[in-house]
């Protein structure tokens, strides 16, 4: 399931507003289907109100003489409407920047609500984190080995790797796993009886309504992924119908975020550090004394199975 790009309707007083707002709604991997100077938009509004548009992208001063005539049509649409407020005479470049991505960020939560009212179904309405390093794709494996079909579950799998690597990763869930591996995409939904491979080569945070956005750069912190930033990520967004494993691995990235997922009353698990090539990551999750469940990657499975087969719904309605 691709994300479909939007179909963006943009308003505007001049010819070099109309320029720019279509090259942002381009840039930013959408459709500018209508790119309309006010007086244009006045002739045709009324052809235009049952037209295939997501969303208008709208620039024009509340001084204009037909504003009120603009404003009156706006506010009776069922489609969202998103007001360019930028002061073009007074606004730096890093005003500039702001700005565009503010509009990148509110195309991008339509995109997903978009999404989502279209395959409602394929959205994971309970996911769960698997965290690694060091040793952690051999861990994987085995859990997933034993781990059954049809879980009903989302998961996203977050690997130190280095760049390129994720397609191994993404080989190894497909060959072992009944939960296929996807990259993800700028506007994706997380999938239910899928697993989204988390890359180093792009940040990936997730919106409050549970699609996913990239950015191109380096993951903040020492860790790339970052499985803190992941693990607290999912806590907000899903709160107790979460829950994050933290596998074998070096260092302590995990550590911070699994107390998020705790504050929100998702599930924490581990690794058995005896079970682990490198159990440091799993014994920095311990020192939190949050941790609920400590296994080897196939007990992990069976606890998982019994936990989605049979608690789930005491602790996610």
């Amino acid at each position: 399931m691709l994300p479909m790009p939007l179909n963006v309707a943009v308003l505007v007083e001049t010819t070099q507003q109309r320029d720019v707002l279509r090259n942002l709604v381009f840039n930013s991997g959408h459709k500018a289907t209508h790119a309309l100077l006010i007086d244009d938009f006045l002739a045709q509004m009324n052809n235009l109100a049952n037209s295939d548009i997501d969303v208008w992208l709208v620039k024009v001063d509340p001084d204009c003489d037909r504003y009120a005539e603009v404003e009156d049509w706006l506010l009776n649409l069922d489609t969202p409407v998103i007001v360019d407020d930028l002061d073009d005479d007074s606004a730096t470049e890093e005003d500039r920047q702001l700005w565009r991505r503010r509009v990148n960020d509110k195309l991008h939560q339509l995109q997903g609500s978009v999404n989502l009212a279209q395959e409602p179904q394929a959205a994971a309405k309970f996911v769960w984190v698997l965290g690694a390093s060091t040793g952690g794709p051999e861990a994987i494996k085995k859990f997933f080995q034993h781990l059954p079909a049809n879980l009903n579950v989302g998961f996203m799998y977050v690997q130190h790797i280095d760049p390129g690597y994720e397609n191994t990763l993404a080989d190894i869930v497909n060959k072992y796993s009944h939960y296929p591996a996807y990259s993800v995409i700028h506007g994706d939904v997380l999938r239910e009886n899928g697993t989204a491979i988390i890359a180093n080569d792009n940040c990936v945070d997730i919106q409050e309504n549970g699609t996913l956005s990239t950015s191109p750069g380096p993951w903040p912190g020492d860790y790339s992924p970052s499985i803190d930033r992941v693990f607290a990520n999912v806590a907000r967004c899903y709160g107790n119908c979460c829950g994050v494993i933290v596998f074998s691995g070096m260092a302590e990235d995990g550590a911070a975020g699994i107390r998020l997922v705790h504050q929100q009353g998702g599930q924490v698990w581990v690794q058995s550090p005896s079970s682990c090539t490198v159990s440091s990551m799993p014994d920095s999750a311990l020192l939190t004394g949050i941790v609920s469940v400590i296994a080897s990657p196939e007990g992990l499975a069976a606890k998982l199975t019994d936990f989605m087969l049979n608690e789930v719904g005491s602790y996610c309605e």
